[in-house]
């Protein structure tokens, strides 16, 4: 699978039938991450993902190569993909690889006063009928460390919808299907980072976007309704109505006379799939170095419990408490945080 004009391991994909059936996986820790993507950049994004595999990383992660794999994706499995004709294909995947190369994945937090924000890919390029994307590899674990838990997208449905916000919030529902997982309510302000309408600076790219009118209309009532109208969706997906609003699929968690949190009502139909579920099993069987958020996650806690045996928790600490408050990154069963740990966190960041 090498090219003697590139040493990178290369993946490439001639024909439809060598993408999965049905399911393409996304990692918990990039459905939770600051990204913002367009209704075309999504479909992009899952193609990739739909061939990613955890096995063409084993000479970077085992330091045998220095370079991330190729993913290479030809005219015929474009064309369906994106339901375009030959003639479209260069005009149409221009633009949206132009900004899927400069997109970036990012975890800010200003009281800390510390900012993390990475490309998605090193490269991507067309060229004779065939797109071409390298990833990143500082974003190893984002893209292949599902044992923080992941999701499983119907790509067919995923590309039936037409919005971006709609292929957002299809994701993140697809994240807790199992009866064992469930969706928390949302506060608005994970929510504007959720579907990537914040800056850099986590200012909303929208001024309109601060009003909860708007964006509950925008980016939560009007996703549900297409899920609803679209038949790949509806037929695995069900909404609930509110009771006590009469909205569908949500009910707002008030704070006095404000929306401060969205609480999404809905059942996956068919949670009986054995080989979606024998292969959940596998990928959380996989392992890979671990992730540096989450190791300083285990350390904060460590310090916290026999605090003050080994001194106060510094910013990077309180960083990565703050992504598992926020969901961005998943909290390990060996770690709980009870009143116990609360009430010494206090003496520990003090």
């Amino acid at each position: 699978m090498t090219d003697n004009s590139d040493k990178r391991f290369q993946i490439t994909t001639e024909h439809s039938k060598e993408l999965p059936n049905q399911f393409f996986k996304k990692s918990h820790e990039l459905i939770f991450s600051q990204l913002a993507l367009t209704a075309r950049e999504h479909d992009m994004m899952a193609l990739f993902l739909s061939r990613l595999n955890r096995e063409h990383w084993t000479d970077f992660l085992e330091k045998r190569d220095i370079h991330a794999p190729q993913y290479t994706f030809h005219a015929d499995v474009l064309k369906e993909w994106f339901g375009l004709s030959s003639k479209l294909l260069y005009p149409t995947l221009r633009s949206v690889a132009e900004r899927l190369s400069s997109r970036k994945v990012g975890l800010a937090n200003d009281s800390a006063e510390e900012f993390d924000f990475i490309p998605l890919f090193a490269r991507v390029k067309y060229s004779k009928g065939a797109l071409t994307i390298v990833p990143n590899s500082e974003l190893i674990n984002a893209y292949v460390d599902y044992s923080a838990g992941h999701a499983q997208i119907n790509h067919h449905a995923f590309r039936s919808l037409k919005s971006e916000h709609s292929k957002r919030l299809y994701t993140l529902l697809s994240r807790f299907k199992d009866s064992g997982t469930h969706l928390h309510p949302q506060r608005i302000e994970s929510l504007h980072a959720l579907y990537g309408l914040l800056d850099e600076k986590g200012k909303l790219l929208k001024k309109s976007y601060s009003q909860n009118k708007v964006f509950i209309d925008r980016c939560i009532k009007k996703p549900i309704e297409e899920m609803t109208k679209c038949l790949e969706v509806s037929k695995d997906l069900e909404f609930l109505i509110d009771e006590k609003s009469g909205n569908l699929g949500f009910a707002p968690v008030m704070q006095g006379r404000r929306i401060v949190a969205i609480e999404f009502l809905y059942r996956w139909k068919m949670n009986d799939n054995q080989a979606e579920k024998l292969a959940r099993v596998e990928l959380e069987k996989e392992t890979v170095p671990d992730n540096p958020m989450l190791q300083l996650v285990r350390e904060a806690y460590q310090i916290v419990m026999v605090h003050p045996l080994e001194g106060n928790l510094n910013e990077k600490h309180l960083l990565a408490l703050q992504s598992v408050e926020m969901g961005i990154i998943a909290l390990p069963e060996d770690i709980v945080f009870d009143e116990v740990f609360r009430s010494k966190l206090d003496q520990a960041w003090g």
